[in-house]
């Protein structure tokens, strides 16, 4: 705030002093020459912040906060991409569990992720933890395969006493 303040003192004291060399020279070449000087002055006055820029510093600076900027932008990725996949991961194990219970099954399911070309979460592996019977597992088995696209290798079936 202080330069901004010693920069506008500059330019009125050497405005000033501009109109009173003009006001005082005689008419003719001489003020001609005079008011281009006075012109060029009252310029340099007003361009002096630009012409004193450090471009040095101006350009490490800029670097720095490109650099930051990118960090910042890997975190934030990285921070929606894990959000995303817990959150699709919940609801795709929430509607499995909806499924189970339409179907009259007691088990729970948990969901394995990995990310598509596309950018998109994809189910590689659904473990379904519960007591049921092959004919149960085989109508699950069908009903996830059609609904979320996995291969009934991608099912994985454990007993509630199983670890």
């Amino acid at each position: 705030m202080e330069a901004l303040k010693d920069w506008l003192l500059a330019v009125l004291a050497v405005s000033l002093l501009a109109a009173i060399a003009q006001a005082v020279m005689p008419e003719g070449s001489v003020k001609a020459v005079g008011r281009f000087a006075c012109g060029l002055l009252v310029f340099l006055a007003v361009a002096r912040p630009v012409l004193g820029i450090d471009y040095t510093r101006l350009s490490s600076v800029i670097r720095s906060y490109a650099q930051q900027t990118q960090l910042t932008e890997a975190e934030l990725t990285e921070t929606k991409n894990s959000l995303t996949e817990s959150i699709i991961a919940q609801e795709t194990a929430a509607y499995i569990q909806d499924k189970t219970e339409t179907l009259g099954l007691d088990c729970r399911a948990e969901v394995a992720w990995t990310w598509s070309e596309e950018g998109l979460p994809v189910p590689t592996r659904v473990t379904v933890t519960g007591t049921l019977t092959e004919g149960e597992r085989s109508l699950l088995t069908d009903s996830l395969t059609q609904d979320l696209g996995l291969s009934p290798e991608q099912i994985v079936y454990a007993d509630e006493e199983e670890p």
